[in-house]
């Protein structure tokens, strides 16, 4: 197993996690809420759920609108608290806090619901996600000049509104977009993602989100960087790091999508920061 932590951004010396905690008045957990990114549903954590439940932890895998088993379509999504209320409506009916978990666009479902409901998330882990500033989008977040990760026809957008209208939706030409996704991950698990994947709503990738230091800024964030990742590569990782730094950062040795390549590696990491007790 290879999984790093520093306590920085930047920091070059790799300690143990008890070394890197303080251990004081803090949330532990053992309820862990995961969310999945773009294109993908509950169905992707299929793994690290497996694995987390023979810990006795409580999971929970949410499949967001029109995601998975959520039967709306995605054209019709048009924000990102309509994408994300079924996390909203999860974390309103829990009576205990939790770990939320993120994975890529993810983060961007996981901070809107940092803001609505900081009093319910014990601590947020964004792996290889997107952490957004204060009234930032995913498109205006990415640096000026970043290079297109996905080949040319990787990507088919839809216009449900008409071409004058922004994008409704967006899917993946799934047969090149394999690589840069599950570059390590096993065949069977490629496989049940070419079955599954399904049409993202556009919006989630344009609609600005308020964050602000009372609401987002209370929940501790975590960062799990992928260092074998072809869709989004360390570096720029570290860009969305390096602008909004979280309390920690660990890194796996995998590639985009972790709940396949490295399950077990993952859920050790989450298992380590559910026990982690922190100053808020």
């Amino acid at each position: 197993m290879s999984v790093h932590c520093s306590g920085s951004p930047g920091h070059d010396e790799h300690r143990s996690l008890v070394e890197t905690v303080k251990e004081t008045t803090g949330a532990r957990t053992r309820h862990v809420v995961l969310v999945h990114g773009a294109s993908h549903g509950a169905w992707c954590w299929y793994k690290v759920v497996t694995l987390l439940l023979r810990k006795g932890y409580k999971v929970a895998a949410i499949d967001l609108t029109a995601m998975g088993r959520n039967r709306a379509v995605a054209d019709s999504v048009s924000s990102i608290e309509e994408f994300a209320k079924p996390l909203l409506d999860y974390l309103e009916s829990v009576t205990e806090q939790v770990l939320l978990v993120g994975h890529s666009l993810g983060g961007i479902t996981i901070s809107y619901a940092m803001e609505q409901y900081p009093e319910k998330i014990a601590k947020a882990v964004f792996v290889v996600a997107r952490m957004l500033l204060n009234n930032q989008s995913f498109l205006s977040s990415l640096p000026p000049n970043t290079p297109a990760r996905l080949p040319p026809g990787s990507k088919k957008l839809a216009y449900a509104n008409g071409r004058s209208a922004p994008p409704t939706s967006v899917e993946f030409n799934l047969k090149q977009a394999v690589d840069f996704l599950y570059s390590e991950s096993p065949e069977e698990d490629i496989q049940l993602a070419l079955s599954l994947l399904s049409p993202q709503p556009y919006v989630v990738y344009r609609e600005t989100v308020t964050l602000t230091p009372e609401r987002y800024g209370r929940v501790p964030r975590f960062y799990i960087k992928t260092s074998r990742d072809r869709l989004a590569p360390p570096s720029d990782q570290q860009v969305s790091i390096d602008r909004n730094p979280p309390t920690m950062v660990f890194t796996v040795d995998s590639d985009h999508s972790p709940f396949f390549s490295t399950p077990s590696e993952l859920t050790t990491l989450l298992e380590e920061i559910c026990k982690m007790t922190i100053e808020r």
